[in-house]
């Protein structure tokens, strides 16, 4: 499903927020094909060396965003994307790029050699980095990431998702976006 039959199915009303220099974009989804199909269309418009913090409790659909946003960047759609919560750290090579996929939930802090293994994870052209769990680790290696929270809502298989960031990098894809913004802020 593309995010225009998305809007259309959910008769979606544009919205966005300006807060603090913090743009935000709302929408619901109404099931995993919906947040894979937001992940997908998120992913197609990444810029090279981007950072994407993703939030949300356990069985929000974080991996199942994941999923969609390394599809959209050109990962196959056979190959299995799966949460790293055990070995931290996933990567896929999409022709000359690279996704890193981190997980960061079973960590209660950074370690110095944690540290340096994440970090070495960020460096790098034309390296895209998503990470879950990453409120309170991802700032120490990007300081303005694209930031998505996943919330589940009180109707089954609804999620809410918040995208923002402060960063004028990725500016264009949060208006993009905002057309399709089905909720207020």
């Amino acid at each position: 499903m593309s995010l225009t039959e998305l809007a259309t199915a959910h008769n979606h009303q544009r919205c966005t927020v300006a807060q603090n220099s913090v743009r935000l974009v709302t929408l619901l989804t109404f099931g995993p094909k919906e947040t894979h199909a937001l992940g997908q269309w998120i992913g197609a418009r990444l810029p090279d060396d981007a950072v994407v913090g993703l939030d949300g409790t356990l069985g929000t659909g974080k991996t199942c965003f994941v999923q969609g946003l390394a599809h959209g960047l050109g990962v196959p759609a056979d190959t299995h994307v799966t949460s790293p919560a055990y070995n931290l750290i996933q990567t896929y090579m999409i022709d000359q790029q690279k996704l890193t996929h981190i997980d960061f939930y079973r960590l209660p802090s950074l370690s110095v050699d944690d540290f340096m293994l994440f970090e070495e994870a960020f460096l790098g052209p034309r390296n895209i980095v998503v990470a879950e769990w990453a409120s309170g680790f991802i700032e120490n290696f990007a300081p303005e990431p694209l930031h998505i929270m996943i919330s589940k809502e009180p109707e089954e298989n609804t999620r809410r998702i918040k995208v923002s960031s402060s960063s004028s990098t990725y500016a264009q894809l949060l208006n993009k976006l905002s057309d399709y913004a089905n909720i207020d802020n």
